[in-house]
Parts: structure tokens; C-alpha cells; sequence
């Protein structure tokens, strides 16, 4: 008899702490697992009261004790290239995925359009990634242009040529991107939005080659670009050096 309650103590022990796997005490408080939350913002283009408002946003995050990505701060933004921000970028991305966590945007419709927002929502469509649209700046002063906006706030025909290039990118072996220096036109926004789903598309498929196209307009050599990116991610390609470790 003995024997039989201490076994059913071990099971009963062992149903409990299953039960509280998904769980742990944060602040003498218990709560689900930390989420991982990835902020899809603008960097370089961004203004002091734009950062502000983003980074008292992280700060809540954190003090809920979920886990968070924010570019500004986790990324090496000082990279020559921009090649080691980017993976540093899509490898986050990924580990949201891989959590079930969620992207975070402060999008800017107006000033300098940023390249990199777009990248980054590319990379989040092709991971499939749940997104919250947290603020607007400059909503009464929009400039360049917004396709990528429109997608963030569900624009079908949008959307729908979204997922018909990144269905295309899945299918392909090789994805070769023009590129313009200048991001003024709908068609050089997808550009920067093509770019993001090729690269969230190599998580699928390493073996996914991506080529710069033509390049209008001239790429500062002492500027970090997405051009550079694409002629770094060629090279170690046709050298098989790995891009990145998930």
C-alpha cells in the first residue's frame, strides 16, 4: 500500500509540474513563459521625440518580464556594411517565431521613408509573424511613398501582391533584386519590401541565393546599404560561408 501512494505522490508531482511548464515566477508573481517581442521602428531617420516614445514602450515591455528586441540598441549599428545588422535582425526575427512571440511596429509616414522598416516588415510577412501597430508618426504629414503602410493596415490588393512574390520567392532558387539608391516610387518601396521577404525566406531554404540586380544611383563607399548587404550575402554564398546560425 505504501508503495502504491508513493508512486501515485510521483505522478501526481510530475502532472503539476508539466502543468507549470508554460510558467514562471517573475517579480514573486507567477505568469506565462517571457514573450519575445521585436521592435519594428526606425533607426537612422528617427527623431529624439521618436525614440523616446518607442523606448518608454520597451521599458514596459520589459517590466512585464517579456524579452525584447530593439534594433537601435541590439543590433551592431556601428557595422561598415550593414550586413551583420541585418542577420543580427533576421536571426531575432526568427527566435519570435520560433517563441510564438510578436513584432512591434512605430511606423513614420513622413520625413525620410526608412529602408529599413520595409526590410524588416518583408522579413516579418515571410516568417508569418503575429504584428501590432502600436503608433503613427507624422500621420497628418505623410511623405514618399506607402505601400508598406498600407499592407501594416490590411490594403487587399496590397497584400495580395505580397503574398504573391513571397509565394514566388518559395518556389525559386534564386532571387536577383534591382535596386534603386533612392526609395521615391511605389515601385523602389518594393524593392526594399522584396529584399525582406527573400531574406526571411532563407530560414526555409539556406540554400536560397540572393543577387543584387542592377543598381541605379550611387552607393557611398563609406556608407553602410542594402546594396552592400546584397553583394556581402553573394559572397559568402558563392564561397559557402554561412550566413548566419539560428
Amino acid at each position: 500500500m505504501r508503495q502504491y501512494y508513493t508512486i501515485f505522490a510521483e505522478n501526481k508531482l510530475k502532472t503539476l509540474l508539466l502543468a507549470f511548464l508554460p510558467f514562471y515566477f517573475y517579480n514573486g508573481r507567477m505568469k506565462e513563459r517571457p514573450q519575445q517581442v521585436y521592435i519594428l521602428s526606425p533607426v537612422r531617420q528617427a527623431t529624439s521625440e521618436q525614440t523616446a516614445i518607442k523606448d518608454r514602450h520597451v521599458q514596459k515591455i520589459k517590466d512585464a518580464g517579456d524579452e525584447v528586441f530593439n534594433p537601435m540598441e541590439d543590433a551592431p549599428q556601428d557595422d561598415p556594411t550593414g550586413y551583420n545588422i541585418v542577420m543580427a535582425e533576421l536571426r531575432a526575427l526568427y527566435k519570435v517565431e520560433q517563441n510564438g512571440g510578436r513584432v512591434d511596429i512605430f511606423w513614420n509616414l513622413g520625413g525620410k521613408p526608412s529602408e529599413g522598416s520595409r526590410v524588416d516588415l518583408g522579413m516579418t510577412f515571410a516568417l508569418g509573424l503575429e504584428y501590432k501597430l502600436v503608433t503613427v508618426f507624422n500621420k497628418e504629414n505623410p511623405t514618399g511613398p506607402q505601400v508598406a503602410y498600407k499592407i501594416i493596415s490590411d490594403n487587399a490588393g496590397q497584400v495580395s501582391k505580397l503574398q504573391t512574390m513571397l509565394a514566388n520567392i518559395l518556389i525559386s532558387n534564386d532571387v536577383v533584386i534591382d535596386w534603386d539608391i533612392e526609395m521615391t516610387t511605389e515601385e523602389e518601396e518594393w524593392q526594399r519590401l522584396r529584399l525582406g521577404l527573400a531574406l526571411g525566406c532563407l530560414t526555409r531554404n539556406p540554400n536560397l541565393k540572393i543577387r543584387l540586380g542592377e543598381l541605379r544611383g550611387e552607393d557611398p563607399s563609406d556608407k553602410k546599404s542594402y546594396p552592400k548587404v546584397m553583394r556581402e550575402i553573394e559572397r559568402r554564398q558563392n564561397e559557402d560561408i554561412p550566413l548566419f546560425v539560428l
